[in-house]
Formats: structure tokens, sequence, C-alpha cells
């Protein structure tokens, strides 16, 4: 039987009324800003890294799902990785490994 990867969020606060909503659940994510001249965090760099980490999981055969996300930032979401939480131990290493191998906007979701 297959495990259902829930997708309840919580508010992570960066200070005032700004912050970003994070999936119980994710393991790693990405930023994103769109494809616009001036993006710092721009759609071929963040697809290219969610799906090698993806390609990295599926390897290990660990299951996962993709969900977007808001931030208070209108101009920017948040693309993550979710596990079912039997595989977030073996997914952690990975997501961390993955985020210091040369990446630019991957990043580990190491607490919630």
């Amino acid at each position: 039987m297959k495990k259902y990867i829930g997708e309840k969020k919580t508010w992570i606060s960066t200070g005032g009324y700004r912050g970003h909503e994070r999936p119980v659940n994710a393991v790693g994510g990405c930023a994103h800003t769109g494809n616009w001249s001036d993006s710092p965090c721009r759609t071929d760099v963040v697809k290219k890294e969610i799906e090698a980490f993806k390609k990295m999981l599926k390897s290990e055969g660990i299951r996962f799902k993709t969900l977007v996300t808001k931030t208070s930032n209108v101009f920017c979401q948040h693309v993550y990785v979710l596990v079912h939480p039997d595989d977030r131990d073996r997914a952690l290493p990975i997501a961390s490994h993955h985020e210091s191998n040369d990446t630019k906007l991957f990043f580990a979701c190491n607490s919630n």
C-alpha cells in the first residue's frame, strides 16, 4: 500500500509580516522568481536543481511529491520536494549532499 504524503504547511516568519509557507514533509526546495531579466532565482535553474534532487530520491526508492507554496514576496514562490515522514531520515542526507554539491538555489529543509 502506498503511503500518503501530506501537504500540511506551517508559516515560517522572517520578521514582521514577512515569511513563507513550508510544508511539514518538505526535505528540500528552491525559491523561484520566474524568468524576468533580473530574476535571482530563475525557472531554468530551479527546474534543473529540483529535477536532479528528485532523480536522486528515485534512485534510492524514495517516493516524493512536488509542491509550490506562497511567500510574503509577491515576486517569489517556493518549490518544495516532500516525502512521507517514514522516509525523512533517508531523504535529508541526500538533500544536504545535493545542497552542498554546486547548487545555486537548492536548500535542505533540516528543521521545520
